[in-house]
């Protein structure tokens, strides 16, 4: 039996800040790298440090190897139980941060707009009310989806303006996986073994949601409509050692 625990805080720049600076400002206001390589706003990009996107604050993995005793002579069942090796593999992750978007130039900068520059940066919205959703992981409609955050707490900034909801200000579902491995060796002969192997990922064939949609101009804004991690699999294999 073995596991490990990590808790981790990660702080940052959003990675469109990142990925869109201009080579000679390193440390200026935003930039778009578009074919006008205009400024999204005034101030420092280091103005937008938060919580980053990578910040899964708890994770654990527990993995457990057992093996059956192994039983000479006595009855076929006996022998049919000896030294079958069990392999188990669990972890456990916190969600991750993430931030919704207008899906488009609310600000009137002319950057944010898609396929205005090679990377367009979305801008935020207003949180103007508590985003705790009472239906949370609760069905929703259009079907199918479930429900994540209270969609209506959050609105589109005045013209000309920019939102006030902060980067990384929302987390997404946890995600958690149970693997198991089922194994024998079968002596043949002295020098040949039969080795037998089922496997099985997702054992329980859980649903594990994946984030929200984070577009406040989409019809589905707020609500999960993907999945992460697929359903169970399951394999089997037989070798033969000689």
């Amino acid at each position: 039996l073995d596991g490990n625990y990590t808790w981790s805080h990660c702080i940052g720049l959003p990675i469109t800040t990142l990925t869109n600076l201009g080579a000679a400002n390193p440390h200026g206001p935003y930039q778009n790298n578009g074919p006008n390589d205009r400024t999204l706003d005034m101030g420092d990009c280091t103005s937008n440090a938060a919580i980053s996107a990578l910040d899964l604050r708890h994770i654990a993995n527990i993995t457990f190897v057992a093996t059956t005793p192994k039983y000479s002579g006595g009855s076929w069942l006996n022998r049919l139980a000896s030294t079958w090796t069990f392999s188990t593999i669990f972890q456990t992750r916190s969600g991750a941060p993430f931030t919704p978007g207008i899906g488009g130039d609310q600000a009137y900068s002319g950057v944010a707009i898609p396929g205005g520059g090679a990377l367009p940066i979305p801008q935020r919205p207003n949180q103007v009310a508590d985003v705790v959703s009472p239906t949370r992981r609760q069905g929703c409609s259009p079907a199918p989806c479930v429900s994540w955050f209270n969609a209506s707490a959050v609105t589109f900034p005045a013209v000309g303006t920019y939102g006030n909801m902060g980067v990384g200000s929302l987390r997404g579902p946890g995600f958690w996986d149970w693997s198991q491995t089922v194994s024998r060796k079968f002596q043949v002969t002295e020098g040949q073994q039969i080795e037998f192997r089922a496997e099985a990922f997702n054992v329980t064939n859980s649903l594990r949601l994946g984030n929200p949609n984070v577009s406040l101009s989409g019809g589905q804004f707020g609500k999960i409509t993907s999945s992460n991690g697929g359903p169970r699999i399951m394999q089997f294999a037989l070798k033969y050692v000689f």
